[in-house]
């Protein structure tokens, strides 16, 4: 089951959300190698955006981005960090239940990125989010996701409680409408740059 905002609400207010310290390193390493340009790629959604470290670094990199995210601390924490780092007028934050499968502001991108928002969802949910994200991305463009994902058998039973995508789940969400590319992460987790493929 979700996590409620309330958690996630504490987990910002104490600055203790493990997955929040710095930006992604794979996000910052396909910038600076130019696989992600702000030219080819100009319009950004975080979906799950936390308190907006992606979203920022974007930003300052040149992208036009955007965070949702259903944490009202997290959306706060967003907009304090983009205009402590000049950017407020490259990004903008706005409240969302991804689960719902909608999100307010514009509906096409260049780039949507999850970091762990998909596979916290089961169920109709899951399937509403992936919805949103293949409604989203433009034909050509990108989305960059993260997730857990395991064979929960081959996991320890504490572990098996914990919402992740299945092996091959991935391909039954996307596989028709995009070409997935696996890049390199920690045992237990994927990391997907998928490419919506142009009619």
């Amino acid at each position: 089951m979700r996590l409620p905002p309330l958690f996630y609400d504490v987990l910002y207010q104490l600055n203790a959300a493990p997955w929040d310290k710095v930006v992604r390193p794979v996000l910052v390493e396909l910038v600076e190698s130019g696989r992600l340009t702000p030219q080819e790629y100009p319009s950004v959604i975080d979906l799950g955006c936390g308190s907006g470290a992606e979203v920022v670094y974007l930003a300052t990199k040149g992208f036009t981005a955007v965070g949702v995210d259903f944490s009202s601390v997290g959306l706060r924490r967003s907009r304090q960090r983009a205009r402590a780092a000049g950017v407020s007028d490259r990004c903008e934050f706005h409240w969302a239940d991804l689960s719902t499968g909608t999100v307010p502001g514009p509906q096409s991108y260049d780039l949507v990125c999850d970091f762990g928002a998909l596979d916290d969802l089961q169920g109709e949910q899951r399937q509403a989010m992936a919805g949103l994200i293949r409604r989203l991305v433009r034909p050509g463009g990108k989305v960059l996701l993260w997730c857990f994902q395991a064979d929960k058998a081959t996991l320890p039973r504490t572990a098996r409680m914990m919402p992740m995508i299945a092996p091959g789940e991935e391909k039954e969400l996307f596989g028709d409408l995009f070409d997935i590319e696996y890049l390199p992460t920690r045992p237990n987790t994927a990391m997907l740059l998928m490419t919506r493929r142009i009619p």
